[in-house]
């Protein structure tokens, strides 16, 4: 029988997994550069043993919290991730184990969930108490916020309308 093991963890108590070959290290937290004008998904960067990594808010990007980066009391995780040409920091909730998966168990995504997040997903796995969303590492680094934010049309009209009206004032 085969199987896949799973990187675990939650976000807003929501079961998340990601594939363990994706994944480097799992670390706490630590000390973050902010980068100015970054996307509001960014949290900043870390110096991870000479090599400066973004840290993505993953529940963020996912669009589960709607405040990036929060800054509390709790002990904020971050795994590691690298892929063919991208490494990332994911800032997660909370740490799962490591879980062994059967293939055969392995689903599609939920039709029930909303379209943003099915995006993201590989698939699901139905676990005895539990439901695991399986994340797709690469889609996650290789989209922007911008590419995911609903509001963005907005905000495209709100710049290109303060052009216009700078513009006017210059008599342009």
């Amino acid at each position: 029988m085969a199987i896949q093991l799973i990187c675990t963890f939650f976000l807003n108590n929501t079961y998340f997994g990601i594939e363990v070959e994706d994944v480097q290290e799992i670390i706490r937290q630590q000390s973050l550069t902010r980068v100015p004008l970054a996307a509001p998904d960014i949290c900043g960067l870390m110096n991870l043993r000479g090599q400066v990594i973004p840290v993505v808010d993953l529940p963020c990007r996912l669009r589960l919290r709607s405040v990036s980066c929060p800054i509390g009391e709790q002990v904020i995780y971050n795994i590691i991730v690298k892929t063919n040409d991208d490494t990332a920091g994911f800032r997660v909730d909370e740490i799962g184990d490591i879980l062994e998966c059967p293939l055969e168990a392995f689903e599609p995504s939920p039709t029930t969930l909303n379209s943003h997040i099915r995006w993201f997903l590989k698939g699901a796995y139905k676990l005895e108490h539990d439901f695991l969303l399986l994340l797709d590492s690469q889609k996650i680094l290789q989209t922007t916020y911008r590419d995911t934010a609903e509001e963005i049309d907005t905000h495209s009209l709100f710049t290109s309308k303060r052009k216009y009206i700078v513009s006017d004032r210059l008599g342009r």
